[in-house]
């Protein structure tokens, strides 16, 4: 067994190390503390840290880095914010120290924040449902604008059918199925999505509203047949919400009115499609 360091060993290898480091006593009062931590807080004399606890401390900024977080924030001596993470250990004996190392995570955290952001960005300016292929509601309202425009300067009629097709499983292969079928059976100048929850949205040009509640109902049953015969003994529910294109609407409120057609249908439980 190698022999324990003495006390000034010890000390000299805490004034050593690069690791901001702090030493408490067994009533949370400072005891110790190395260059590094001093540099950390800005306070370039040792006895303006030792003998203090967070009580003694009260409201000043270091009673922080005296509390029981897992992470501080700390404004050092260049006036930037540095985010470190805080670990503890303590010593043997019958008067056990604390022994508390700061980890500046600072560069960790700004490198998560900027692949957050990029993550975001790239998802913003992603057109296709990662799930079906289908145009996301972003690419659905990109789409969809120049057909408000032209109804709108051509007083023609145009439709949004929002709708689910809901199973107790394999929810990621029902809609792969599903998204398979309406690009099979659709014609070509129909527009095919989804919204931000995952509901399936038609959009029928030159397609009235009564027109398009009579495809819902024909297509609601072609839908279903196909997932049970991919899917038997799947518990099925399909819900869809129609309307129709009025001389006020932009793309936005033609969505968000097809959108709250289709939560009433599911509110009531409704199999026949509701019309808004």
């Amino acid at each position: 067994m190698p022999e324990p360091l003495s006390p000034e060993q010890a000390l000299s290898l805490i004034n050593i190390c690069p690791i901001p480091l702090l030493v408490l006593d067994h009533k949370g009062v400072i005891c110790a503390c190395n260059p590094a931590f001093t540099n950390m807080t800005g306070k370039s004399k040792y006895d303006e840290l030792v003998g203090h606890s967070a009580s003694s401390l009260g409201e000043h900024p270091l009673a922080a880095l005296l509390g029981t977080g897992k992470q501080v924030s700390w404004t050092g001596a260049n006036a930037q914010l540095h985010h470190y993470e805080v670990h503890r250990s303590k010593t043997a004996g019958e008067t056990p120290l604390e022994v508390r190392y700061f980890i500046d995570v600072s560069r960790q955290l700004s490198l998560e924040n900027s692949q957050h952001a990029l993550r975001e960005e790239l998802r913003e300016h992603t057109l296709t449902d990662s799930v079906t292929g289908l145009l996301n509601q972003r690419g659905v309202m990109l789409a969809l604008e120049p057909q408000v425009a032209r109804s709108r300067r051509y007083n023609s009629p145009i439709s949004v059918v929002t709708f689910d097709v809901l199973g107790n499983s394999n929810n990621d292969a029902l809609r792969k199925l599903v998204a398979q079928q309406l690009k099979d059976q659709l014609r070509w100048a129909d527009l095919v999505g989804c919204d931000d929850k995952q509901a399936f949205v038609l959009v029928l040009p030159e397609t009235s509203k009564d027109a398009a509640l009579q495809l819902s109902k024909k297509l609601r049953t072609q839908l279903l047949d196909v997932v049970q015969n991919k899917f038997p003994g799947e518990d099925l529910a399909a819900y869809f919400g129609v309307t129709g294109w009025q001389r006020t609407d932009s793309a936005a409120s033609l969505l968000k009115r097809s959108s709250m057609a289709l939560d009433q249908a599911r509110a009531e439980h409704n199999p026949q499609p509701a019309a808004i």
